[in-house]
C-alpha cells in the first residue's frame, strides 16, 4: 500500500513538473512580448514625449492635460519610432549608410566586453532573419561528444576539405542557453535525420528533454533537402 502511494506521488510530481514546464513555455513568449512593448512605451514616454511636447509648444498647440492626452502623445511617439526604424533600414541599405554603419561596427568590435555582446546579438539576429532561406536547414542527431552518445543538432550548411571530401556543418546548441553551442563538421553518412521541425527541437531543448517526442522518426534520403 505504501509503495502504491509512493508510486502515485512520484507520477503526480512528474506530471506536475511537465505541466508547469509546458505552461512556462507557453507563457514566456507572452511575457517577453509584454516586456518589450512595455519597454518601448517607457522609452518613448521618457525620451520622445518631451520632444513632441516641445514641438507642440513651438506650433502653438496646447499641451496635454489628461492621461488620455498623455497616452496619445506616447502613441504618436511609438509611431515615430517605427517610422524612424523604417528609414534607418533604408539608410542602411545604401552605400553611405553601409559605410557609416561599418565604421561604428568596427569601433564596437574593438571595444572589450561590448564586442562580445554585440557580436553574439548580431549573429543570433542574422541567424533568425536570413532573407529567402532558413539558417537551420534540418534537425538531426549526431554522435557528440563521443561515439554512442546522440546530440540534437541543426544542419547549417556544407563545406569541403582540400576541395575533395565534403563535410556537413552541424550546430549543436547547449542548454539552458541554446544561443551558444558547438560547431562540428561531420560526413553526411554519420548523420541521423529526424522529422522534428526547428520549433519542436527548440521546445525539446528549452524543456530539458521533458517535452521530447516519443519517437524520432528518421527521414528517408529522398526526403532530405539539399544543403
Amino acid at each position: 500500500m505504501e509503495e502504491k502511494k509512493h508510486g502515485m506521488f512520484s507520477q503526480f510530481k512528474k506530471d506536475a513538473r511537465k505541466r508547469m514546464i509546458t505552461g512556462l513555455i507557453l507563457i514566456l513568449p507572452v511575457y517577453v512580448t509584454f516586456f518589450v512593448v512595455k519597454f518601448l512605451f517607457g522609452f518613448v514616454g521618457g525620451t520622445l514625449s518631451p520632444v513632441i511636447k516641445k514641438a507642440l509648444q513651438l506650433l502653438g498647440v496646447a499641451l496635454p492635460r489628461t492621461s488620455l492626452d498623455e497616452f496619445i502623445i506616447t502613441f504618436l511617439g511609438l509611431i515615430l519610432t517605427f517610422i524612424s526604424l523604417y528609414f534607418i533600414g533604408i539608410f542602411a541599405a545604401n552605400f553611405v549608410g553601409k559605410s557609416i554603419i561599418k565604421y561604428f561596427e568596427n569601433l564596437l568590435t574593438k571595444t572589450p566586453i561590448i564586442r562580445n555582446i554585440y557580436s553574439s546579438v548580431k549573429q543570433i539576429l542574422h541567424a533568425v532573419s536570413l532573407p529567402g532561406k532558413q539558417a537551420f536547414k534540418r534537425v538531426v542527431l549526431v554522435d557528440f561528444p563521443r561515439e554512442g552518445v546522440k546530440s540534437v543538432g541543426f544542419v547549417t550548411g556544407s563545406t569541403k576539405h582540400n576541395n575533395e571530401k565534403e563535410f556537413t556543418t552541424v550546430f549543436i546548441p547547449t542548454i539552458p542557453n541554446p544561443t551558444t553551442g558547438f560547431l562540428i563538421f561531420v560526413s553526411e553518412d554519420s548523420i541521423t535525420d529526424t522529422n522534428l521541425t526547428v520549433e519542436e527541437a527548440f521546445k525539446l531543448l528549452f524543456s530539458g528533454g521533458v517535452l521530447a517526442p516519443r519517437d524520432f522518426v528518421t527521414k528517408s534520403r529522398g526526403d532530405i533537402p539539399p544543403v
